[in-house]
This record gives structure tokens, sequence and C-alpha cells, in this order.
């Protein structure tokens, strides 16, 4: 079985009082510095990294706070969408302890990026330059977390209202295996 691995990204904007966190896991085409297993590369992630994922699993996939699985989820994807940015995420976060508390960490400015985990399915490797760049990758969660992979992607904030287009309302509509 193929190890689950885990990336982040950093930015927070607090406008709004609701309880869904939304905001930006994993852009693409941006390079980071990887540090693992006593190596170090440069990792990237292609637009449609996670196609396969979307279409599969969304309505699997959970948000978590530090990837801490041992623990119940925070959240349920109500958004998972591949832009030209890359990977955007929408959680909504039921009224528990846990989720609360998550809440009010990204509020407070406490937690400020998401995390992703995921297992790589496809790669191209850049062996002179140590560079690999994933062309698939199997989402196997989100998280919030302040210790940040990918600077340039950002958590846009908590929301409220349900300001979604039609496409975005259908792709719920698909997460929650609801019939329109």
């Amino acid at each position: 079985m193929k190890q689950t691995l885990y990336r982040a990204a950093t930015e927070l904007e607090t406008s709004a009082q609701g309880r869904t966190i939304h905001g930006l896991a994993i852009p693409y085409g941006v390079e980071t510095e990887i540090h693992e297993r006593g190596g170090s590369y440069t990792e990237s992630f292609e637009p449609g990294a996670f196609a396969r994922s979307i279409s599969e699993r969304s309505h699997k996939i959970r948000l978590f706070v530090g990837h801490d699985r041992r623990k119940l989820a925070i959240g349920v994807a109500t958004e998972l969408t591949e832009t030209l940015r890359g990977l955007e995420v929408a959680f909504h976060v039921p009224d528990t302890t846990a989720g609360n508390d998550a809440l009010e960490a990204v509020r407070s400015d406490l937690v400020d990026g998401f995390s992703v985990g995921f297992v790589p399915i496809r790669n191209r490797e850049v062996h002179r330059e140590n560079k690999i760049v994933r062309i698939e990758a199997s989402l196997r969660e989100v998280s919030l977390t302040d210790v940040p992979c990918y600077p340039t992607a950002a958590i846009a904030g908590v929301r409220s209202a349900n300001t979604i287009s039609p496409e975005q309302m259908a792709m719920r509509l698909r997460l929650l295996d609801i019939p329109r």
C-alpha cells in the first residue's frame, strides 16, 4: 500500500461568521521545497492532479485538524473544484465542540492554512533538478494547519451566505448523493 503524503497551504481572510471554511488547498504549477525521510526535493502539482479523486471519492473527503485521523472529522466537503489556480475546496463544519473550536481558531488567526493528505499515483520526475511533478494524486483528506508547505495558496475564510453558482450547487448535490 502506498504511503499517504501531506502538503499544506496558507493565508486567511476572516470576514464571515458562517460555518463553511473555504479556499485554495493546493496551487497548481507552484514549486515548493519538501523535506521528508532525510532528504529534500522540489514538488509541484499539475492541473487535473485530483480530477479522478473528485469524480470518484469527493463524497468521502473530510476535514480534519492537523491530519489527526484518530479523532472524528470536523467537516465534510461541499465543494471540491479544480480551477486554473489549483484545488479549490469548501467544507461545512457542523455545530460540534471540535467544529466550534476549529472555526474559532481560524477566525482568530491561530490556524491559517490547509494541508492535504494524498497518495501519489503518477509523477514526472526530473532527476537532474531533483523535482517531482504530481500528475495524479488520490486525495484522502484535507486538514487545517498552522504549518503551511505551499505559502501561495490560501484559506479564503469562513462564509455563511449561500452565494454559489448553479455548477457549485450541482457539485454539492453530487457530493451528498442527492438526485437533482
